[in-house]
């Protein structure tokens, strides 16, 4: 008997030092880690207490749950026992969901590119002192040696030897480094005259003529400059800034970003044509193209641009919409047939397969040929080996071609869709129900569902005047909002009453701006959170549209409703303050841009 409890009391024991302090967590990405052998703790004063206590050096690492190279990371290092113990002995080891605390990623991406001279990414790995000064930072670091890059183990055998006073000196250097890169210029000079014409001389520069879009090298969407690019010709009929939009978003409508066979875009393409998707699909991403192909379907009232919009609609609500609210995204990674995450595997086709199966539901072998040809499904592939990813080839549809894309729907959903992020972020939510609000000019029945999902987010995200960032199904929300909730919920709240004219749409608009003022305007600057964090907000847009520029406009918007001079001198001076940056790259700050020429046109209410 006593034998039996000292076993039981040593497999206790072993199973609470194999557990880290990531398991009451709600974030999924963090809840990925918990099982890890590294003793993760979250972001928070106990972690930073233990390693003043311990004198232990701190290692910060930054992702989120759709990140391919973050499982990467995670399966080599953070799984394996040897790079744990390393971590364990030398570290309190802290894991992030930059999507939890975008202000604190925004942070330590600047971080990154101070010491790097270039931009980072995910996972992110900031090595910091015990009072949280960065002395190494690096993005993905693979476990050995490889990639062109030391490995995680000689790296941190490496810091070993150096004197900790040494790298509380370079600490120091760094973060006076980065503090003085993130001060806001704030002279202010006049705005051009021609800011519009400027902007479209500046969206010209940057623009790829020979594909599309506005990279050269790997393509992400940038629905913002598109967004600036139709907005401007509607200011001035320029057809060329128009045609600009159009080229980019016809291309996009038949490449890789967008799934052919389910609808909605993925987040960005590897390539500069617009083929290879990065398989993980945003709801922002999502959103912000959705809101675009809206507006340009409102000008142009071209076809393809109205089935863009209900077919992403048709993916995005299947696939993430929960008690009529929105989930965060879509994993790249997903099961092949031999039961191992690859990326992509659910969306690439085997051509003989697919056509074997088409076959078999009555197709002629060759029609079926033609049909995959046009979707650029082949024997050769287009992907990986013999895999292929499905593309337009051909300007016209072959006769029944959307019989086989139903089809093709249902072979690929034998297979197992991707891991989904199941987090209710407030502000993509907010983004996405404006979208579908936009989207309600082709079919009005999606006015209705989007103010539906409106109410029930704003139920479940405003508790007793308080509005919290996120949370996941049935769990009360515990962090505060950060100030791009505001503004994004602040801005679909008044699309709501404009296209309703339901009055509490346009109160909740008025006390959430009014919110937004007192809780992040201090000392004539922006503050991103309210947990004392000291991250201040800018115009740079990143992954999606600016929340600053768009808080901004709500503010022009709500005190030119109101006649509230006071409250437009906030808004006024903020963008007075970025006014030199503006006028000098308009292309480079879209939304900011767009709210300066909005605001130097006034707005007309009617």
């Amino acid at each position: 008997m006593l034998i039996k409890l000292l076993i039981s009391l040593l497999s206790l024991t072993i199973l609470l030092q194999a557990s880290n302090k990531l398991a009451n967590q709600t974030s999924p990405y963090l809840l990925q880690h918990k099982d890890n052998p590294v003793n993760w703790y979250p972001w928070g004063e106990e972690a930073f207490v233990e390693a003043k206590k311990q004198n232990k050096l701190i290692f910060l690492s930054i992702g989120y749950s759709t990140c391919h190279w973050c499982h990467v990371m995670a399966h080599e290092s953070f799984e394996n026992n040897q790079t744990a113990k390393l971590l364990n002995d030398n570290y309190i080891s802290i894991k992030v969901d930059k999507e939890q605390y975008p202000h604190i990623d925004k942070y330590y991406q600047r971080v990154y590119q101070v010491m790097n001279q270039k931009s980072g990414g995910w996972p992110l790995s900031i090595f910091l002192t015990s009072d949280k000064k960065p002395f190494y930072s690096a993005t993905y670091i693979p476990k050995d040696n490889g990639y062109g890059q030391i490995g995680l183990i000689n790296l941190i055998n490496k810091i070993n030897i150096i004197p900790k006073n040494k790298l509380n000196e370079i600490g120091n250097n760094i973060k006076d480094v980065v503090d003085n890169s993130i001060k806001t210029n704030t002279k202010i000079v006049k705005m051009d005259d021609k800011l519009a014409l400027k902007t479209i001389n500046d969206l010209k520069k940057d623009y790829d003529y020979k594909y599309f879009g506005f990279s050269k090298s790997r393509k992400f969407p940038e629905a913002n400059k598109i967004k600036l690019e139709l907005k401007l010709y509607e200011m001035t009929k320029d057809k060329s800034v128009l045609l600009m939009a159009k080229k980019a978003l016809d291309t996009m409508a038949k490449s890789g970003i967008y799934d052919q066979i389910n609808g909605g875009f993925f987040r960005y393409t590897v390539d500069n044509k617009w083929q290879i998707p990065h398989f993980e699909k945003m709801l922002y991403t999502n959103a912000e193209l959705l809101e675009v192909y809206s507006q340009a379907y409102k000008i142009t009232k071209n076809k393809l641009y109205k089935d863009i919009i209900n077919n992403t609609i048709e993916d995005i609500d299947k696939r993430f919409k929960i008690n009529n609210v929105y989930q965060s995204a879509s994993n790249a990674d997903s099961k092949n047939e031999d039961g191992h995450n690859e990326e992509g595997a659910y969306f690439v086709f085997l051509h003989d397969e697919v056509l074997e199966y088409l076959v078999h539901n009555g197709y002629k072998e060759d029609i079926a040929n033609e049909h995959l040809k046009y979707l650029d499904i082949t024997s050769e592939g287009n992907f990986e080996t013999d895999l292929s990813h499905a593309k337009i080839t051909a300007s016209i549809k072959p006769k029944n071609i959307n019989k086989t894309i139903k089809l093709l729907q249902k072979y690929r959903d034998k297979k197992e869709y991707p891991f989904i992020d199941n987090k209710i972020n407030t502000s993509w939510n907010a983004m996405y129900i404006k979208a579908k609000l936009k989207a309600s000019i082709i079919d009005k029945k999606y006015l209705k569902e989007a103010l539906d999902s409106l109410d029930v987010l704003v139920n479940k995200m405003y508790i007793n005047d308080e509005l919290y960032h996120q949370t996941v199904k049935d769990i009360k929300p515990k962090q505060k909002a950060l100030l791009e909730d505001y503004a994004f919920l602040s801005s679909a709240l008044f699309e709501a009453y404009q296209q309703s004219l339901d009055i509490k749409y346009f109160k909740l608009f008025e006390k959430l701006v009014l919110q937004s003022i007192d809780k992040f305007y201090k000392n004539n600057k922006w503050l991103d959170s309210q947990d004392g964090f000291e991250s201040y907000a800018n115009i740079q847009s990143s992954s999606y549209s600016n929340y600053l520029a768009i808080n901004i406009q709500n503010i022009i918007l709500y005190s030119s409703i109101k006649a509230k001079t006071k409250i437009y001198k906030i808004a006024k001076d903020t963008l007075d303050s970025y006014s030199l940056d503006i006028n000098t790259y308009p292309a480079y700050y879209p939304i900011a841009t767009l709210v300066t020429l909005m605001q130097k046109y006034e707005p007309v209410f009617i």
